[in-house]
């Protein structure tokens, strides 16, 4: 049973990963041969079909739709029929026309995106997008790292799928599927994640955003999140202004259900992976995901000490044997502090007379 659960969750990545590169590949142009290979991964599954749509709604680009202009009306009803995880539509199906030797006419795409629509797995907020989402998925067996170009350290839960958006005025994340452990680089552009029918606003902080079947929720480590319809229009206020330690409970609609101002900490993180494992990483990185997974900020106040690169493994919650090592370097000092540990590296000078 375990087997066939993994399996299954890889094939869902694989369908995932494959509808966002073929819908990359068709706002480039696709060629003759492409087309019909295209064509052909769509009419192989029901679920095929459903994915594509569902790229092409994430990234708010109903035009989208046209590329599958060949699949008339009665083969896109009969594909979405045989969707295991359809909403029901409630209509009786659709008989095939007989032959015509009238020219082909091209079916009204507005009716069949409202039918196609309603027949993806889990609903999704439309973003007006100009330019395509990176897309990254999480693997079905393990939990995935992933550095953003902003410097936003991303760790992935299995399954799950994000889709990213840069521009010079703002950073768009969406949680297609699953959850996702946000540690955002600080930066003057704002970072606006969707979240089910929420948009959660954050600059430079640590939170846990995760999509769930009865809506969503967030928990803040540190830093503050506001959350808000995704909807929200000028003069309109915050569902939830939370802050570090605080979690907040969303309906599929987007309200607020419940807020919990001391969260557990330890159980909103209890799914990231039990070690942290650095290649060549700075210390600076490596304090910065100890204070991922809940550990108080460690704040490198030396700069030559925050860019000393280290390779090596400590186990997540065990920031003290981290701080250990780091006092075994000559001439470092920690401050624990109320609300944060303050880590620095004394002149040569006063390490010389110390000697």
């Amino acid at each position: 049973m375990t087997e066939h659960r993994l399996q299954h969750a890889a094939d869902l990545r694989r369908m995932a990963e494959q509808a966002a590169s073929w819908y990359l590949d068709q706002r480039d142009g696709l060629s003759p041969d492409q087309q019909a290979a295209f064509m052909a991964w769509l009419r192989a599954s029901p679920l095929h079909v459903s994915e594509y749509l569902a790229m092409a709604q994430m990234h708010g680009d109903l035009s989208a739709a046209a590329a599958l202009d060949p699949l008339d009306a009665c083969e896109l009803t009969e594909l979405a029929s045989q969707q295991g995880q359809v909403v029901p539509l409630g209509v009786a199906p659709v008989p095939r026309p007989a032959q015509r030797h009238t020219p082909r006419r091209v079916w009204p795409w507005h009716a069949a995106m409202a039918a196609c629509l309603l027949a993806v797995a889990a609903p999704t907020l439309f973003m007006r997008e100009p330019e395509p989402a990176a897309i990254y998925t999480g693997d079905a067996q393990a939990i995935r790292e992933v550095r953003l170009a902003d410097g936003t350290q991303v760790t992935l839960d299995r399954g799950s799928l994000l889709a990213v958006r840069y521009d010079a005025s703002e950073r768009r994340i969406r949680v297609a599927r699953g959850a996702a452990l946000f540690d955002v680089a600080h930066e003057s552009r704002p970072l606006r994640v969707s979240l089910g029918n929420n948009v959660l606003e954050d600059v430079g902080t640590v939170f846990d955003a995760r999509l769930e079947e009865t809506g969503g929720s967030v928990t803040v480590l540190s830093g503050r999140v506001r959350v808000w319809p995704h909807d929200a229009e000028a003069g309109t206020r915050a569902l939830a202004d939370l802050g570090g330690g605080e979690r907040v409970h969303m309906s599929q609609q987007g309200q607020v259900r419940t807020l919990e101002r001391h969260a557990d900490l330890a159980a909103a993180t209890a799914w990231l992976p039990a070690d942290i494992h650095f290649q060549n990483a700075t210390v600076a990185d490596v304090a910065q995901r100890f204070h991922s997974y809940g550990a108080p900020p460690l704040l490198i106040e030396d700069t030559a000490l925050a860019q000393t690169r280290i390779s090596g493994r400590f186990h997540a919650r065990d920031v003290d044997a981290f701080i250990a090592y780091l006092r075994s370097l000559p001439g470092v000092t920690v401050q624990h502090q109320n609300d944060a540990i303050r880590i620095d590296r004394a002149p040569a000078a006063s390490r010389t007379r110390r000697l």
